[in-house]
């Protein structure tokens, strides 16, 4: 029986990122939500009691990027147009330790989804977060 051979490497790090909508970067502290999935269907064959068919459905629904980041002044970042689409395409790119581009992601049809700002309190010392919810169409991974 044949032995299955993958590439040799250091995991990435997830915690060296940038955040491009078109051309212009975005800072981001953390960015979740990228996934992809189908519903499946699932067909009893009669006669045959110990095995099951899977069939593709359609895909799974909403996708949704949820990306966090202190808050700053103003409301000139494109994120807070709730509702609106987004012209152009997203672009993540994660980074290895030495700063280089190892993984990089295409979101496209982009719109507007939720902007929540986070909890304010005069008991705590921390920052303000704004968090971004964006729906896309599809993704796909360029490298």
């Amino acid at each position: 029986m044949g032995q299955l051979s993958l590439p040799l490497a250091d995991p990435l790090p997830g915690y060296r990122f940038h955040v491009y909508l078109n051309e212009t970067v975005l800072g981001f502290q953390k960015v979740t939500g990228i996934s992809r999935e189908i519903e499946t269907e699932v067909y009893r064959e009669g006669g045959l009691n110990t095995m099951v068919h899977v069939f593709p459905k359609c895909c799974g629904g909403e996708r949704v990027l949820r990306m966090e980041r202190g808050a700053y002044g103003g409301v000139s970042h494109p994120f807070c147009a709730v509702g609106e689409r987004m012209e152009g395409n997203l672009n993540l790119m994660v980074l290895d330790g030495m700063g280089s581009p190892v993984k990089k992601y295409l979101f496209t049809g982009l719109l507007v989804k939720c902007w929540e700002v986070g909890e304010l309190s005069a008991e705590q010392n921390i920052l303000l977060i704004d968090c971004f919810e964006v729906c896309y169409e599809d993704f796909e991974l360029l490298k």
